[in-house]
């Protein structure tokens, strides 16, 4: 996200760091960008990176923070809209519709970028916790999941709200797994012997939603 000429010098220089460690860090991983390569990117001297920040952490931190702010309040208004028009049809929301909401960042225009870094994130939280990842999910991705649990539980009534937060959980998982299959790896074109589907957004998307929405639908079992 360029930073608007309207900014004052210091807001200007500030996010042409977070623009720069946004794009490195996709490419390169979160712990994969040393400070000069991000410095050189963003056409700013080390210093910079110190007076705006404090620390390169604090920097992941920053753009962890605004990009999942973003993000999750695009897919929060997409949600409260799919609810709000169910309920004016007086009929329970189309569980396929909450779930694209939930995936448009991981396969929209800007997956190879965004949605890759919040899939980053998502999986050092869950690998490698730290205090900063606590604090990016705990203020960004708690409130936003808690609203789609409660979507999900009102097109899924007969589904426990307990086991509905752990199918949500598992929905997480396959939606980042699926699309950390990057880089050199790439299994699924192994396994495919062709063209990975994961190349092509549309047909990514289409699979992670019905493979999802078969998951939640399915009969609930066990005590």
């Amino acid at each position: 996200m360029a930073a608007p000429r309207s900014l004052p010098p210091d807001r200007i220089t500030r996010q042409k760091i977070i623009d720069s460690a946004l794009k490195l860090y996709a490419q390169n991983g979160i712990d994969g960008v040393p400070v000069r390569a991000l410095t050189a990117d963003a056409g700013v001297n080390v210093a910079a990176v110190h007076y705006h920040f404090g620390s390169t952490e604090a920097l992941a931190e920053a753009v962890f923070g605004e990009l999942s702010e973003r993000l999750n309040a695009q897919r929060v208004m997409a949600l409260e809209a799919i609810t709000a028009g169910a309920a004016q049809a007086a009929r329970k929301p189309a569980v396929s519709a909450i779930v694209r909401a939930f995936v448009a960042p991981y396969v929209g225009p800007a997956a190879s970028t965004e949605g890759r870094l919040l899939a980053q994130l998502i999986l050092k939280h869950r690998l490698s916790p730290s205090p900063m990842t606590e604090r990016v999910v705990g203020k960004h991705f708690d409130p936003m999941a808690k609203k789609f649990v409660a979507a999900l539980l009102k097109a899924l009534p007969e589904v426990p709200p307990g086991l509905m937060a752990l199918r949500y959980m598992l929905m997480v998982s396959t939606v980042v797994l699926s699309l950390s299959d990057r880089g050199r790896a790439q299994r699924l074109q192994r396994l495919a012997g062709k063209k990975a589907a994961r190349d092509d957004l549309q047909t990514m998307e289409a699979a992670l939603v019905d493979f999802i929405v078969g998951g939640l639908r399915a009969p609930v079992s066990g005590p």
